[in-house]
């Protein structure tokens, strides 16, 4: 099962978006793969780790999300507010966020985001405009919303955008969040990475729709699918909801398409997918299908993607070897940077 290179759309007809295709920019692609390709190096990485029992609890891939995740944040400004997920590593590096910082996370050290006081995945920084990702999903979505409220009222034009999965979309929070953004026309933009799974649960068990997109009609929002592999396409698209949630226009729903390629987590095996799907799927690799654009567009050559690739492996090597030497956190520490002691 394999997505293709056509756009679905599902539009109130209320709001018409700009149908022009840009002019591709040679830097900001380039530095989309790069940060494509430190997503898949430092998780490789990661992935290792927690099979030598250096981290403390498990580890949570992106594999194949990597162009979602970039693809979303290359559409945004640093001072729009962002609120990841699990899968969205490659939206923390392209804010800044220092890929030391998330191993230290995994394994509870004290320069960790959180000074180690929360583990795993849970490493948003707000100085970058980060929220810190819950494990509860889609708790983002309504924290996102509550900051586009905020711009609204506070008359800027800043936008919010939250992630979640294909199975969060059944659960409350994912409704009121769409609602209330809908009903106050905030410029919030939410974004459903439709990975085929659940955790282990089928896509043909959590909803009747055809897909996610059409979903947003429901709402009186713009909805659009989008191929997750695709980079470009998913900036596209998310530029299209940007600039209409930052001209007043409120906010969109995007279905970005692609394939879980890990299990839920490093400790699950995954063995109920089918070897057919995973085999498809894995003939798409978005990094790969990126670098093949980039040398046709005479952006890159296949030296340069391999100078890349080598480099983002070093900067992951590199990494894991500072973050071993950094010291785990203090017990005395555990009162401090609390609401209330």
């Amino acid at each position: 099962m394999a997505v293709t290179n056509k756009t679905t759309k599902a539009s109130t007809g209320t709001r018409r978006r700009r149908s022009a295709t840009p002019a591709p920019d040679r830097d900001l692609y380039l530095r989309m793969f790069h940060t494509m390709a430190l997503h898949r190096a430092v998780e490789d990485r990661m992935t290792s780790m927690y099979r030598q029992g250096e981290l403390l609890g498990s580890f949570y891939s992106g594999n194949w999300h990597e162009a979602i995740a970039v693809g979303t944040a290359a559409a945004l400004r640093d001072s729009d507010f962002l609120a990841p997920l699990h899968r969205d590593l490659g939206a923390h590096l392209w804010r800044g966020m220092d890929p030391r910082e998330v191993m230290a996370s995994f394994m509870g050290k004290a320069t960790a985001p959180t000074g180690g006081r929360d583990g795993t995945l849970h490493y948003g920084r707000l100085d970058l405009n980060i929220y810190n990702p819950p494990s509860h999903i889609p708790d983002n979505y309504p924290v996102a919303t509550g900051g586009a409220f905020a711009f609204k009222y506070r008359g800027e034009d800043g936008v919010a955008l939250a992630y979640c999965g294909d199975g969060s979309t059944g659960a409350g929070d994912f409704h009121e969040a769409l609602n209330i953004a809908a009903v106050l026309e905030l410029p919030c933009i939410f974004i459903v990475e439709n990975n085929q799974y659940s955790y282990s649960t089928p896509l043909r068990l959590t909803s009747r729709s055809k897909d996610f997109a059409t979903k947003a009609i429901a709402y009186g929002m713009p909805g659009e699918k989008v191929d997750g592999i695709d980079v470009v396409a998913v900036y596209e698209a998310t530029s299209r909801a940007v600039d209409l949630a930052r001209s007043g226009g409120g906010p969109s729903l995007i279905e970005a398409t692609t394939m879980r390629m890990h299990g839920h987590a490093e400790h699950d095996p995954a063995d109920y997918v089918p070897t057919e799907l995973h085999a498809e799927w894995a003939k798409r690799d978005p990094v790969d299908v990126f670098a093949a654009r980039l040398q046709e567009l005479e952006f890159a050559t296949a030296d340069d993607i391999a100078k890349v690739k080598a480099e983002v492996r070093q900067l992951a090597i590199d990494a894991r070897k500072q973050v071993l030497a950094d010291p785990m956190a203090e017990p005395d520490d555990l009162e401090a940077r609390v609401y209330a002691n």
